[in-house]
């Protein structure tokens, strides 16, 4: 069974985004910070992460590029799910899928079913 792990720091947010990939048959973990979800990530490297970049302390990019310094963790796929636009983010188009974004889900336009379908392409 394939283990998502969903970095939100909105608590009503994360409780909604994981209840809707559980819904899909995945085992869900959520986590409130970028710290939290390293840490997590020293005893379950997950197939997924869907991830907000605006973090509290450590943003998400921040948690990208940490994963992608580890052998374990650097092949693991990320959706951005994010209030940033994915025009303002500093990775641009082009490079994005060398830190392992395989999808940018922009919230305001943004719908559950949307984020359901990305999951289950890229779980």
């Amino acid at each position: 069974m394939s283990v998502i792990f969903v970095v939100e720091p909105d608590a009503v947010l994360a409780h909604t985004y994981a209840e809707a990939i559980k819904g899909l048959g995945y085992v869900v973990y959520k986590f409130r910070t970028a710290a939290l979800a390293v840490k997590a990530l020293e005893k379950v490297v997950p197939d997924l992460i869907v991830l907000e970049i605006a973090l509290p302390a450590h943003n998400g990019l921040e948690l990208l590029y940490e994963m992608k310094s580890y052998t374990d963790t650097r092949s693991v796929r990320v959706i951005v799910n994010s209030f940033i636009q994915p025009h303002l983010m500093p990775w641009g188009f082009l490079n994005r899928g060398e830190i392992g974004i395989v999808e940018h889900l922009y919230k305001p336009l943004s719908r559950l079913e949307g984020l359901q379908r990305a999951v289950r392409e890229y779980a």
